[in-house]
């Protein structure tokens, strides 16, 4: 997570969106105390991810889980106190009953219907008059054009480089058993509703320890299986890349969201298989010099499945938080 200048409220949220017959429409909230229509939002809590916030915020205003898409335009205003408010946004759908993310989180109560009453789902014609303000527009906008050029109906394929592991040097039996740290684990647990957010639901892993223990937690909360794959382990990699290649590949074409958590050495075969699958409309940028991400970050790449294989139509990271 970036940091963000002393005085910032940094806040997030999400343009629910579905096709109902025929028309796209999307999910906005009525706040009585300003008597305004807007998007379902809010601020941070202490040590939450901005996916994580924006699950949690569409949930408690609109009582609806849903798995976040591609990211739309952040919006930055000023607002009481010489204070600053960024929020972010992300295109979003209503969760199926029987999705394994949806019950790796945790329980959520409505908020108080002073803060929001209903809620509604809009024809975009009607949501361009009804949003009280312009600026939220935005968001809608950038979602509109990518339902208008078939890149709106996306899964993720989310990256995860392992948590911090014990130092080799420090440890003693076979590198496949070194076990992350305290540190880690801590950051395997906060990696849970970011990855619930994006509805994964497949995992796969290289077999080292550090790796599964990575998402371990995710995989026990969701109940979602990890599959282990011995072409993304470190040697067989550096022996072979090709082998590492041909298996992303072949995850990256199938049409659905997954996370895959990776090693350090393996990460440049990873990111090129990301870059090949770009195109020039795709949004956001690709880490650029190694090591790409640190222990522990994450790198999704939301992807459009065609004939011709998976499409990036945008990326996004998420490294370690940082107190806001």
């Amino acid at each position: 997570m970036r940091r963000y200048p002393p005085g910032t409220v940094v806040a997030a949220g999400a343009i629910v969106w579905r096709i109902h017959d025929d028309e796209l429409q999307v999910l906005a909230v009525h706040r009585p105390r300003y008597n305004d229509w807007s998007w379902p939002k809010g601020k941070l809590d202490p040590g939450e991810t901005l996916p994580a916030c924006a699950i949690r915020e569409v949930a408690e205003e609109t009582g609806k889980q849903v798995v976040l898409g591609q990211p739309l335009p952040s919006l930055r205003y000023p607002i009481a106190g010489d204070k600053t408010k960024v929020v972010k946004y992300w295109a979003a759908r209503v969760a199926s009953k029987s999705s394994r993310a949806v019950s790796a989180r945790p329980p959520v109560p409505p908020v108080n219907k002073d803060e929001v009453d209903r809620s509604a789902w809009l024809g975009i014609d009607e949501a361009y008059r009804r949003i009280t303000f312009k600026d939220d527009l935005r968001p809608l906008s950038a979602l509109v054009t990518a339902y208008e050029n078939e890149r709106l109906d996306t899964h993720a394929f989310v990256i995860a480089r392992h948590a911090r592991a014990k130092r080799r040097k420090a440890w003693h039996g076979t590198d496949l058993a070194r076990p992350i740290t305290k540190r880690g684990a801590e950051r395997a647990e906060q990696l849970v509703p970011l990855f619930a957010a994006f509805g994964a639901s497949k995992i796969a892993s290289s077999p080292a320890e550090r790796t599964m223990a990575t998402v371990r937690p995710f995989a026990e909360a969701s109940g979602i299986p990890i599959k282990t794959h011995t072409a993304l382990t470190e040697p067989l990699h550096a022996s072979d890349p090709a082998r590492t290649a041909t298996l992303l590949q072949r995850l990256l074409d199938k049409d659905v969201a997954r996370v895959i958590c990776v090693h350090r050495p393996t990460l440049p075969t990873i990111i090129e298989m990301v870059r090949a699958a770009r195109r020039p409309y795709t949004y956001g940028a690709l880490p650029r010099s190694n090591p790409y991400l640190p222990a522990g970050g994450v790198l999704v790449a939301h992807l459009r499945s065609t004939e011709s294989g998976a499409q990036v139509v945008a990326v996004e990271s998420h490294g370690l938080q940082v107190p806001l």
